[in-house]
């Protein structure tokens, strides 16, 4: 019995630690009493975030990558100009790059005549300097300050395909409960980042109450925090049975490929399902060149068969879940502001590994051609029976926790290196980005013009950037002097006459 009692306070102390570099890698915590409903494609996430705008009594703010000029673009605003009118606050952050077209069509000056407000993150400007490379790539719905919608999908009929072409595969979800205050001060850090602060009113959630039963963080990320990198990598780390992951434009770092590669041949299960043709084609390629160490190790690689694939999920172990917006690639984890729920709940992330399961039904298996490679087995029960006796028993699960536990520390140990040593399996992937190289170097030495004006212009920008940041510090001294120097007269004059009494 004290042999049980034991076994229960090291496996209450590994979740509290567990839990603790989770909390602390995510820079958010673990809140629990939330209601979450899963929403597929555009046929889960469009009509619902429809009816929620439509039934608003009091708010609506958005903050989206994409808002396209086309026929759902085109009904999402025309429902924000109808609420706007009728006095509710219409609060719209969308993307310059990722909206161009629609900021330069002037798509939403009617919102903002009818009383809504919109904004849009880096616009290009002389001061933007090179901070024009991060984007606000979010996709965020909150609607009376207590439903909140978080995805992968953008308000454009992209997601709804075409009557010769499928609708694209994404997933979101719909949240009610305490993760609503974190997700308006998410919501409202970006706003302010852009102009005025939003009025403090704003950010409280309408209900403190909970909802529901699922346990979850809100993961805000912000340039160079690589929050969402953090927990990947431990996640990654952290899992015993499977690992699946969903991923639109998967260019990982040597850091991730490491942790997936050594939980694959630790025994996770270990899976990546990736589209085959993407809307953006050279990264499908660039990412190829990354199945084959994969494989090699053991990690399972499929393509989507459809159109495209543009979710960014992640659930393991049957018990931890991840949806959102971050992309497996630097520019998602170090450049951009992205936003991702992070689940911890058996039912939600057994749903999601469900959904894994049949898109694999419509995706190729990537294998490696004349290899030999250990098949991994379908997904185990959540809770496998220990078979043998309590020391064979005690022996496996020592085994298990010092093989995850060189694991963490090769990842650790990877962070605090810096690299890893160069395998000779990626000789084809170096060998194609060397003559990319060499023909890009022979093109610029044969049309110098090719590199020197896009350079003088991002130099120039950065430049000038730079020097009207110093000019506005400049400014700012001199007028602190002048108001010191508006303020000294006062004081002479409330100053009672010498001689006089105080």
């Amino acid at each position: 019995m004290k042999q049980e009692d034991s076994t229960q306070a090291t496996l209450q102390l590994v979740r509290q630690l567990a839990e603790q570099a989770l909390s602390r890698s995510a820079g958010a915590p673990l809140m629990p009493g939330n209601q979450v409903e899963l929403l597929y494609d555009s046929a889960d996430n469009f009509p619902a975030w429809e009816k929620a705008i439509a039934d608003s009594q009091d708010s609506v703010f958005i903050e989206m990558y994409i808002f396209a000029n086309d026929q759902f673009g085109w009904k999402i605003r025309d429902l924000l100009i109808q609420k706007a009118k009728t006095g509710i606050q219409v609060c719209l952050l969308y993307d310059w790059l990722g909206s161009w077209r629609a900021h330069l069509a002037s798509f939403f000056q009617p919102l903002i005549q009818a009383g809504g407000q919109a904004r849009a993150y880096h616009p290009p400007s002389l001061g933007g300097g090179l901070s024009l490379l991060g984007r606000n790539h979010r996709k965020m719905i909150i609607v009376d300050r207590r439903l909140l919608f978080v995805s992968g999908l953008c308000i454009s009929s992209s997601w709804e395909g075409g009557p010769d072409m499928p609708p694209w595969r994404d997933t979101g979800l719909a949240l009610q409960g305490p993760l609503l205050e974190p997700a308006l001060a998410a919501f409202a850090d970006s706003w302010a980042h852009c102009g005025e602060p939003l009025d403090g009113r704003w950010l409280t959630p309408a209900d403190h109450q909970a909802r529901g039963e699922a346990a979850a963080r809100l993961i805000a990320t912000t340039p160079s925090t690589a929050r969402m990198m953090r927990l990947d990598l431990l996640v990654a780390s952290f899992a015993r049975r499977t690992l699946w992951l969903t991923d639109a434009y998967f260019m990982a770092t040597s850091l991730y490929l490491s942790a997936l590669k050594q939980a694959a041949r630790d025994g996770v299960d270990v899976r990546l399902l990736v589209p085959r043709s993407s809307d953006i084609r050279w990264i499908a390629a660039v990412s190829r060149t990354q199945y084959r160490p994969l494989l090699e190790a053991g990690v399972r690689v499929y393509e989507w068969n459809g159109p495209m694939i543009h979710a960014k999920t992640a659930v393991a172990d049957g018990r931890w879940a991840r949806i959102g917006s971050t992309n497996l690639n630097l520019s998602s984890w170090l450049v951009n502001r992205e936003l991702d729920i992070a689940l911890e709940d058996d039912k939600l992330a057994g749903e999601l590994e469900q959904r894994f399961l049949l898109d694999l039904e419509n995706a190729t298996e990537i294998v490696l051609r004349h290899a030999r490679r250990k098949t991994v087995a379908e997904p185990m029960r959540r809770e496998r029976r220990q078979r043998g006796t309590p020391k064979e028993m005690a022996l496996s699960s020592a085994h298990s926790a010092a093989r995850q536990a060189a694991r963490i520390g090769d990842a650790l140990g990877a962070v605090v290196r810096g690299g890893r040593s160069v395998e000779s399996s990626e000789a084809p992937a170096f060998l194609s980005i060397g003559v990319a190289l060499c023909l890009i170097a022979a093109l610029v030495g044969y049309f110098p013009r090719l590199a020197a004006w896009p350079l003088a212009l991002m130099l120039g920008m950065a430049g000038i950037g730079i020097a009207l940041k110093s000019l506005g510090l400049y400014w700012r001294k001199m007028r602190k002097k002048q108001q010191s120097r508006l303020a000294a007269p006062s004081v002479e004059e409330d100053a009672p006459p010498p001689g006089k009494p105080k």
